[in-house]
């Protein structure tokens, strides 16, 4: 009976790490032949974050992201999630969680949410509430229905531009998503008492101060002009909300960007902490293993593959594809007896998960094989 069944229904076929040794890239294949590329980063501080992946792809298409260009392929199901978190604590002990790595992760809400809840749970992966955040480029229903359902995690939104005119050139999500509306519902998720689990026990710390954060990308060009950083500053002034200035990560996107002098950058921040907000440069960590924000996007497959090697990493990685399913690469190539498949549909996902051999948690999958479809 054991033959059935795998601790894991991915695995890990590449691990890069920065040349610092403080970003390490894992290459996850999945059942179906796909890969998806999380990001595991070494702070100084101490603690540790891992950027994990929610989708194949994804469809919002900014113009400065690699893994934009990819176009969406299919949806991550929880246990595909939480096993990047299970190969992640195999390199380095995980204390934060960031949804900032492929894919949109409020368009595969219900396994984020499943993922979110157990990694948050004391019977489970035990993360303190607080140490996952869901990075989103602005789905403003989804946003609200995140407020609702999980109101314990982090919010952050990826605004890039502090107008609506000039952000619908650079995300076109944007044009069905005022700006309006998503601060609107921003600072509504700042607003909710933060509650364990969605339930309805409030936080006992009163004095804690919720803060959701604001990632702006610094594209040389019209949007990172200082008068734009005085239209940001009002945008949010007033508002519980910590600006992150991202510095551009060179990538092969069609529209060519480049990143501002850094001595500007520090001037945009200047002008947008006169409105009284916390405003940070972020740190670029594993540019030289393309792990670094926006860089996403399998560069091995450009490079004509990769040596399978069993390994124990922002963000913002060609198959005929149908809608609601990702199809297999290679169905032949699948083993029903030893590769557990991901959830097809709404009743065929069963999973239990175990901690193992010192080595945080590992999750048993068990999932039926009849199906090779991927909601999507």
């Amino acid at each position: 009976m054991m033959a059935n069944f795998v601790t894991t229904t991915s695995k890990v076929v590449l691990s890069q790490t920065s040349s610092d040794q403080m970003t390490t890239k894992l290459l996850i294949e999945l059942h179906d032949g796909h890969q998806v590329e999380s990001v595991i980063m070494r702070h100084e501080t101490g603690r540790t974050t891992l950027c994990v992946s929610s989708q194949v792809g994804c469809k919002m298409g900014c113009t400065f992201c690699a893994t934009g260009t990819m176009g969406i392929i299919g949806n991550l199901t929880a246990g595909e999630i939480l096993e990047q978190l299970v190969f992640a604590d195999g390199v380095k002990k995980i204390r934060n969680i960031v949804f900032m790595g492929m894919g949109e992760p409020l368009n595969n809400f219900d396994n984020v949410k499943a993922a979110v809840t157990a990694m948050v749970s004391t019977k489970q992966f035990g993360l303190a509430f607080g140490h996952v955040t869901v990075s989103t480029v602005g789905v403003t229903p989804k946003i609200k229905k995140l407020t609702a359902e999980m109101p314990f995690v982090n919010l952050a939104l990826s605004l890039h531009a502090p107008n609506q005119e000039m952000r619908s050139e650079i995300v076109p999500a944007a044009k069905a998503y005022k700006i309006e509306g998503l601060i609107e519902a921003l600072d509504q998720h700042m607003k909710t008492p933060l509650r364990a689990g969605g339930g309805a026990v409030e936080s006992t710390n009163k004095k804690k101060v919720r803060k959701a954060m604001i990632q702006y990308t610094m594209l040389d060009g019209p949007t990172a002009t200082f008068e734009c950083a005085h239209q940001l500053g009002k945008l949010c002034e007033g508002k519980n909300i910590i600006v992150n200035l991202i510095p551009y990560n060179t990538t092969d996107v069609k529209d060519k960007f480049k990143c501002p002098p850094h001595e500007h950058i520090v001037n945009f921040q200047k002008i947008v902490m006169s409105y009284g907000l916390y405003v940070f440069i972020r740190k670029t960590m594993g540019q030289d293993i393309a792990g670094a924000c926006g860089q996403l996007v399998l560069q091995n497959k450009k490079e004509g593959g990769v040596d399978v090697e069993n390994a124990a990493g922002t963000s913002n990685c060609g198959v005929k594809r149908t809608v609601g399913s990702r199809k297999l690469l290679n169905p032949k190539k699948t083993n029903k007896k030893n590769i557990m498949q991901g959830a097809r549909d709404d009743t065929a996902v069963l999973s239990a998960f175990a901690f193992a051999l010192g080595v945080s948690f590992v999750m048993l999958a068990l999932v039926r094989a009849k199906s090779f479809t991927r909601q999507k």
